[in-house]
């Protein structure tokens, strides 16, 4: 009955994640900025520190491919982000068990890179322009 609600509550951020990304560009003076919170690569990181990994694992898959067909641009490219980030994240927490401080540390590194490897692929395939 749990995972069904971890599930709704991840569904939630996946649309609340979506409505964010919409709603807040901001410009200032001729650049535009547009913010992505990253809900639920959050949320599956948090899942994989209290839950567990194979949790973890099952949910990167599950909301990667669902952030995949809603995106829609590169198929298997989210997917393969989070389950590399959950793995990843999950060998640095052995390291530092709840600690509270590296955990945030951790998120926002996480969130960086993730950045960096969409945009890379997204650079190799020729979708954006990286000067």
């Amino acid at each position: 009955m749990r995972v069904f609600l971890y599930l709704i509550v991840g569904v939630v951020l996946f649309y609340i994640d979506s409505i964010i990304g919409l709603l807040i560009p901001m410009h200032l003076g001729h650049f535009e900025f547009n913010f992505i919170p990253h809900l639920i690569l959050l949320y599956i990181l948090l899942i994989t520190i209290y839950r567990g990994f194979g949790i973890g694992l099952i949910f990167a898959i599950l909301f990667g491919i669902v952030t995949d067909v809603y995106v829609g641009s590169v198929y298997g490219l989210y997917m393969f982000g989070y389950l590399a980030l959950v793995v990843i994240f999950d060998k640095f927490l052995k390291v530092f068990y709840r600690d509270y401080t590296m955990i945030c540390i951790l998120s926002i590194i996480s969130i960086i890179v993730f950045e960096i490897y969409v945009a890379i692929i997204y650079a190799v395939i020729g979708f954006a322009n990286i000067d």
